[in-house]
Order: C-alpha cells, then sequence, then structure tokens
C-alpha cells in the first residue's frame, strides 16, 4: 500500500498539472449558466447531505455515472433504490446531467463529480456525508476510491464492465490498479467475461459476482393484450425498427405471404415522430394495414404499432421476431423483452449495444441475418416450429440465466451496508 500511495501522489502531480491546462477550457465550453456551479462542484462544494450514521435518516447512497450510458444504466437502480434510500447521482459530462434531471425525482440531486484530487474528494465527502459510493460501470478514480475507503465508506462497482480496450490499458498497469481495486468492497459485473477480467486485474475473487446488466433489466408483462389474439397467423413482430428497416422487413414480408397467406406483420417504429412517415411507407406501398392506435390489427396483413410502453407485451404474440435496429447500423436494441417470451429472435448484424448478443448467438438463442437474406431466414423459422422452439427455449434460458440485475445490486449494497454498520435500507 505505500507503493499505491507513492504511486497515487505521482498520478495527482500530473493530474492538477493537466487540470491546471484544461480547467479554462472546459469551463468555457459550458454555458454561462453552468460554469459557477460546475466550478464550485467539481472544487467539492456540494449541497449538504442528510448526515451518515444519523438516528432515524435513511440512507444516503452516492452513484457515480460519467455520462450518458452510464445515467441510463443508473435508472432502474435508482427507480428500486429511492423508496428505502436518499440519492445523489454525479456525472462528469453536462449530457449526464441532463439525463439524470429527466427521471430524478424531488428530494434527489444531481451533481457534478469532484476533480480527482484529496481535497476536491474530501471537501464532497465532508458536505454530502454518505453511507455508501455506487461507480457505475468501473470508472476508477485513484483518489476518489482512495478517500472514500480511508473514511470506511463502502465502495460498490454496479453493472461493472471491462472493454478489450480498458482491459488492455489496465494491464499495463496493473501493479498500480491491483491496489486500487483492493480497496472496493464489491464487484458486480454484468457478464461471467467483465468478472474474469476484473480479477485478472486484481480484484480479490470473492468479492466479484455476476449481476447482469442493470440497462436491459426488464419485468416481463403479465399477459398479451386482447387485440394480439385475433392477428392472422404466424405473427412477425419487427420492434424498434429505424429508417432503412421497414422497406427491408416489407420486402421479406412479401415471400412470406407468398408461403403464408394469413400471415400477419407487426412493425413497431422506435421512435414516434416517425409513426407517419411508416404509414405513409406502407400506403405507397399498397399494403393492408392498420394502425393499432385506431382499433385496427384484425384482418390486416399489417399493423402499424403507433403505442407507446406496449411493444414487450405484443413479442408475445409473435411466432418469430425481429430486432430493429440491428439491420443498419444503429447498434440493435434489447433482446431480453423477446427472449422472456421464449421467442426466436431473428437480428441482424449490428447489435454493438446489446452486450449478451455475442452470448445469445453463439449459444443458438437468436439468428443473425444479413439485411438482404432476412426474408430466407424468416421463412426457415416460420417452417421449422422445432428448430424455432428450441431457439426460443436458449433464449428464455439465457434471459432468466441474466436477468435479476437491479434486485441483485440492491441485495448486495443492502449487505454492504449492514456490515459496515452504516444506516440500513
Amino acid at each position: 500500500m505505500q507503493a499505491f500511495d507513492l504511486l497515487r501522489m505521482t498520478y495527482t502531480l500530473c493530474y492538477v498539472s493537466g487540470l491546471t491546462l484544461l480547467m479554462p477550457v472546459q469551463l468555457m465550453k459550458r454555458p454561462k449558466r453552468l460554469r459557477g456551479r460546475w466550478l464550485r462542484e467539481r472544487f467539492g462544494l456540494v449541497p449538504h447531505g442528510p448526515g451518515r450514521g444519523d438516528a432515524g435518516k435513511r440512507p444516503l447512497i452516492w452513484i457515480h455515472a460519467v455520462s450518458v450510458g452510464e445515467a441510463m444504466a443508473a435508472r432502474p437502480l435508482m427507480e428500486r433504490l429511492r423508496s428505502r434510500a436518499d440519492v445523489v447521482v454525479s456525472t462528469v459530462t453536462d449530457t449526464g446531467q441532463k439525463v439524470v434531471r429527466d427521471f430524478m425525482t424531488s428530494g434527489e440531486a444531481c451533481i457534478y463529480v469532484p476533480f480527482d484530487i484529496p481535497t476536491a474528494v474530501g471537501k464532497t465527502l465532508s458536505r454530502l456525508r454518505p453511507d455508501m459510493l455506487v461507480i457505475m460501470e468501473t470508472e476508477l478514480w485513484p483518489n476518489l476510491i482512495r478517500t472514500v475507503s480511508a473514511e470506511g465508506i463502502p465502495v460498490l462497482i454496479a453493472n461493472g464492465r471491462i472493454s478489450d480496450a480498458s482491459f488492455s490499458g489496465y494491464a499495463r498497469i496493473r501493479f498500480f490498479v491491483r491496489d486500487m481495486l483492493g480497496m472496493v468492497d464489491s464487484f458486480c459485473m454484468q457478464t461471467e467475461r467483465d468478472a474474469e477480467r476484473i480479477i485478472a486485474l486484481g480484484a480479490p475473487e470473492k468479492r466479484v459476482r455476476v449481476t447482469g446488466n442493470l440497462k436491459f433489466d426488464i419485468t416481463p408483462p403479465a399477459d398479451l393484450p386482447r387485440w394480439c389474439k385475433d392477428l392472422g397467423r404466424p405473427v412477425i413482430v419487427a420492434g424498434s425498427t429505424h429508417e432503412g428497416e421497414e422497406e427491408m422487413i416489407l420486402e421479406a414480408f412479401k415471400s412470406i405471404k407468398g408461403v403464408f397467406k394469413e400471415a400477419t406483420l407487426v412493425v413497431a417504429p422506435r421512435h414516434p415522430e416517425r409513426f407517419p412517415e411508416v404509414e405513409n411507407l406502407l400506403r405507397e406501398g399498397g399494403a393492408s394495414f392498420a394502425r393499432r392506435s385506431e382499433g385496427g390489427g384484425c384482418g390486416k396483413d399489417v399493423v402499424l404499432l403507433d403505442t407507446i410502453g406496449e411493444l414487450a407485451s405484443v413479442y408475445g404474440c409473435a411466432d418469430v421476431c425481429i430486432i430493429g435496429g440491428s439491420l443498419v447500423p444503429k447498434g440493435g436494441h434489447n433482446l431480453f423483452e423477446a427472449a422472456s417470451w421464449a421467442k426466436p429472435v431473428v437480428c441482424g448484424p449490428y447489435m454493438e449495444n446489446f452486450p449478451l448478443a455475442r452470448e445469445f448467438l453463439s449459444g443458438g438463442a437468436a439468428v443473425e441475418a444479413a439485411p438482404g437474406s432476412i426474408g430466407e431466414v424468416l421463412l426457415e423459422l416460420l417452417s421449422d416450429a422445432a428448430r424455432a422452439g428450441e431457439i426460443g427455449r436458449r433464449a428464455r434460458e439465457l434471459y432468466f440465466r441474466n436477468s435479476g440485475a437491479v434486485l441483485k445490486t440492491v441485495d448486495e449494497i443492502e449487505r454492504l451496508l449492514e456490515k459496515s454498520g452504516g444506516t440500513a435500507l
């Protein structure tokens, strides 16, 4: 640990030197209305918290989410915690601040994370007095972790992930990272691969657990919408589609109709503002279609799902599901909603936004189709019920194996709070 502190001092000197050069530029990037708050909070002048361990107080949990992606992953965790704890979220970016403020409730606070220098971190701690620090997705700041740990405050990594680039970078300074990881009380990692990597970097194995991905944790709907039960069979549901995908899917659907005369396609554009655009596309293509919002569906070849919040339950009526955002380079969307219904899933080559896509594909729980061959892949699945059923079964197994990330993370937070003697949830 003595060696770590010497290295940390060197790191701090380099950090302060860089900060001196870059801070004026970073300050001027902010809108005028944000500059004063940004500067104050980054030097630790944040609002006062209710007080660590105060009798009768709810625990205060400080969640650090760097930017938009981490903030979105933190949302379901905040929603689960807020009935039992006070929550303060810190971000680095202004966009992260905006995302957090969109789903904050009264009594919750969003601050800028302090600069990673001991004085700024110490001042933040003395004012917030948190019962726990939760760091989203393995954002490792040596002075933040060291100062919090020295105060006896538990540190938990939530939704932890180690990308290829991060693993290579951390591995070069493993001698430094190892001691820092030893100050973290619990690692809740997204996948087995992430867990193996954090252990390889020096995290104590007994503190590492796989809890799944918070961002993709869902609660499956209880039942199908009534209108879905009257659709012609088989049913293909294309969920969260983007511009350019509807044309491909409609072209593929024509080949389906040549074999399955009663087939129905349900298409759900990702963004509501595109509902009129997709309606025009259907009309110009001569499709027999109806808008769901107008009570349509029965007797039509295509249903435009132009309602909000219904897609997850509509997947339950599908014989095959298509994951939008994967046929064009948008990164793909959540596989779990379809998988929770044990449905065979077809996705395109662009699934990098869903970390478990490779596991689904390699495990036979989903089928990848090139944009030009989606009709062929759909026909094969619809013509082979046994194969489609097996793919769906494997998809549901993977869903159950990776679901419950929020509850598992909250359980670990509660365990650490009890162990530390802080205010319990």
